[in-house]
């Protein structure tokens, strides 16, 4: 049990570790305070105080990087630099805070603290870093995995998992058609010796190497991971490329075979549910004023209706749903769309037009702010939606997509989460991602959803929107 849910262990140790980094520093400045020559004017409680709410800030900014999500897989440099980030926002956020309330400490303890903190900190990651590499030596963590393919992709992946161990796979063989001579560091499998090799070399994995999102030929791989409760993941260029755009460093894959974790699953969607209910109902409370602004400049702007309804799924002929946005086009936009087919900016299921003459002048400013969007916190409040998820489409724009069936049944797991008014696509680049990069980004996260990878998502959704990024 301990070793198959390694990785949530060892999230919290993380976490652990940083908070005890925290409290180490001031202890640090309780020691000066006491051993020192320097009078320090900050009283023991005023510190105590200080901590808890430092300790409080820097997990949650930690945890919007991506620091505890990452820091099973993440290489030591890459977590420094994460932990960089954190310590500066956290301390100007403890420094406003301390400013703002008035609520006294004094400058030479905060300055022993800043300076102790990055310290410790580099050090407690270290300790991290070593015990999760001397815990994958004795197999936590690790899982025992086969490549589908041969020659130099082969070799190449197999050079990856084997310089960084933090990724957590142990490669026992290549699975190919035919055995050959070659010198290669591990075994070789047809498919015929399969179902023994998983059963002795207790196989979790199964890597498929392809040039493009599909199972090339090699379904049978799918209906034996099914049968053996493996997970079969696609490696192909097209998802390493899209995955370093949204800074995802863990690459192992695109899972398009899982088995089912009923019960991780379902207490995973409870709490999902209720983040979302609670973060909605925040949301609507605080941006009312908003929402009160733009339904007048809309009604002032072009009359009614405020609101568009639109039929949304997140899967082909999956079950749809009203999604509501504000207007930001003239009332009959759907019908002009086809007469501008021909302007279209991105690829055959989607349509996106920077220059849409159907948008409205409260329209152009409310989509470049998103401010277009917030009516669907009432489809997340209603369970339509969630805050972080698939992005959902209009059934059309999944007839438009030229893809061939094995495609739709790989993707058949974007199905699992309910449709997002964010996601990894919106934070990669929104109106410049393309149809099957939007589904690769889903699928990772349909795999490695937490409630730490939505806040994640939701601090870099802040920042795009902030800035316009992808918006048009």
């Amino acid at each position: 049990m301990i070793k198959r849910n390694w990785k949530i262990i060892f999230v919290l140790l993380s976490q652990a570790h940083d908070i005890a980094a925290i409290w180490l520093a001031g202890a640090v400045v309780l020691f000066f305070k006491a051993k020192s020559g320097i009078i320090y004017t900050t009283p023991n409680h005023h510190l105590v105080i200080g901590l808890i709410c430092f300790s409080v800030t820097y997990l949650v900014i930690a945890s919007m990087l991506g620091l505890y999500r990452g820091s099973f897989h993440l290489s030591l440099r890459l977590q420094n630099f994460i932990v960089v980030r954190a310590y500066i926002i956290s301390l100007l956020i403890a420094f406003s805070m301390n400013s703002f309330s008035q609520f006294f400490v004094g400058k030479k303890s905060a300055l022993t603290f800043s300076l102790a903190l990055p310290v410790i900190l580099f050090i407690a990651r270290w300790l991290v870093y070593r015990m999760n590499l001397s815990f994958q030596q004795i197999g936590y963590g690790i899982h025992n995995a086969l490549i589908a393919g041969t020659g130099k992709e082969a070799e190449r992946l197999l050079a990856r998992f084997s310089t960084y161990r933090e990724l957590g796979y142990s490669i026992k063989g290549l699975i190919v058609k035919q055995k050959t001579n070659e010198p290669i560091p591990v075994a070789q499998y047809t498919k015929e010796e399969l179902p023994d090799v998983i059963r002795d070399q207790k196989i979790e994995r199964i890597f498929v190497l392809t040039p493009d999102f599909s199972l090339n030929g090699s379904s049978y791989l799918q209906a034996l991971s099914e049968q053996y409760g493996i997970k079969l993941k696609v490696i192909s260029s097209q998802a390493e490329d899209i995955l370093k755009v949204s800074k995802i460093y863990d690459i192992g894959g695109i899972t398009i075979v899982s088995p089912p974790r009923y019960n991780v699953e379902a207490a995973k969607k409870a709490m999902k549910r209720l983040f979302d209910i609670v973060g909605s109902i925040i949301a609507i409370v605080l941006l009312s004023p908003v929402f009160l602004i733009t339904i007048i400049a809309i009604a002032l702007e072009s009359g009614w209706p405020i609101f568009f309804f639109q039929r949304r799924s997140a899967l082909k002929n999956g079950k749809s749903f009203n999604f509501i946005k504000f207007r930001s086009m003239v009332s009959d936009a759907e019908g002009l769309k086809d007469s501008l087919m021909e302007y279209n900016e991105s690829d055959g299921a989607l349509f996106k037009m920077k220059n849409d003459p159907r948008i409205t002048r409260v329209g152009r400013f409310i989509r470049r702010s998103s401010i277009d969007e917030l009516p669907q916190l009432f489809n997340v409040l209603k369970g339509d939606m969630s805050l972080v998820g698939p992005r959902p489409l209009p059934p059309h724009d999944f007839d438009n997509a030229n893809e061939t069936t094995e495609f739709w049944e790989a993707i058949k797991d974007r199905n699992l989460l309910k449709p997002g008014m964010t996601g990894l696509w919106q934070v990669s680049g929104r109106s410049e991602i393309k149809f099957k990069e939007m589904i690769l980004l889903d699928l990772y996260y349909i795999e490695n959803h937490s409630l730490l990878f939505d806040l994640e998502i939701l601090f870099e959704t802040v920042s795009v929107v902030l800035f316009r990024r992808g918006a048009y």
